[in-house]
């Protein structure tokens, strides 16, 4: 019988290795995270892929809103070159619904109290409504007694600004747009105060050019009923009768 030798031995020993894959490079495994380290899928890191893909809020559209000037601000809602009085005038008769109304609605004399805009969509459709804003939306009061004469404004002309001051430019007027939902509505809150007003010069320096000169309240307003009515930036509107643009209520004072 026919014995093998060592180096014979030692031969087919690394022949059997090599053939059954003893000698193959180990796979490259750098950069991959092991199964029990990797996150479970559903996980945090997929819900943070999931937060960057997914669609993003309209800042612009919206079903009900209560503070209509902080969204016209939103630089997204800026029209871009688009002036207020270029906007065509649309008849939203019967889309729209403009209304003020204060809370509480008598006051005392020299009381105070929030006149609240809204703008209601009546159809089952978006409606986009544009804006004046420069730089911002302005919401203007004007006091009219039972004789319809205007009772906020201070007697005889602006006196003239402090010596040495020259008023800035005033700021461009731009459009914004803001989308009510279906049925959905927006509104805006303005503090008011039923009091006379005087020129207030002091305040001209710092004040916005676009806010006209700066009053003051300056002693109660009288016992009596008084129509207020609430200036709105809303334009491309055909409004004949200022019902949609400048809503009124009805308040009294000292009842």
């Amino acid at each position: 019988m026919h014995r093998l030798n060592a180096p014979s031995l030692f031969f087919l020993t690394g022949f059997f290795v090599s053939a059954c894959g003893g000698g193959q490079k180990p796979a490259d495994t750098a950069g991959v995270m092991p199964a029990d380290q990797a996150p479970a899928e559903g996980g945090e890191g997929s819900e943070d892929k999931a937060k960057e893909d997914g669609p993003k809020k309209d800042e612009c559209t919206g079903f009900d809103v209560g503070n209509l000037e902080d969204a016209l601000s939103k630089s997204a809602c800026e029209v871009p070159n688009a002036k207020p009085d270029t906007v065509p005038p649309a008849d939203l008769k019967g889309k729209l619904e403009t209304k003020v109304g204060a809370s509480p609605t008598s006051v005392a004399p020299g009381g105070k109290t929030d006149l609240v805009v809204s703008f209601t969509n009546k159809t089952k459709e978006p409606l986009t409504l544009s804006f004046r804003i420069d730089p911002t939306a302005r919401f203007e009061i004007e006091v009219y007694d039972k004789k319809d004469k205007r009772i906020d404004m201070p007697a005889g002309s602006p006196p003239p600004p402090p010596k040495g001051h020259t008023p800035p430019p005033a700021a461009e007027a731009k459009v914004a747009k803001f989308t009510i939902a279906p049925n959905g509505t927006i509104r805006q809150s303005i503090p008011w105060q039923a009091s006379r007003m005087v020129w207030a010069p002091e305040k001209v320096r710092g004040s916005a050019v676009e806010h006209g000169y700066p009053r003051k309240a300056a002693g109660p307003l009288p016992k009596g009923k008084y129509t207020v009515k609430v200036v709105t930036p809303l334009v491309g509107v055909a409004d004949t009768d200022g019902h949609v643009t400048a809503p009124k209520v009805e308040l009294e004072i000292g009842g």
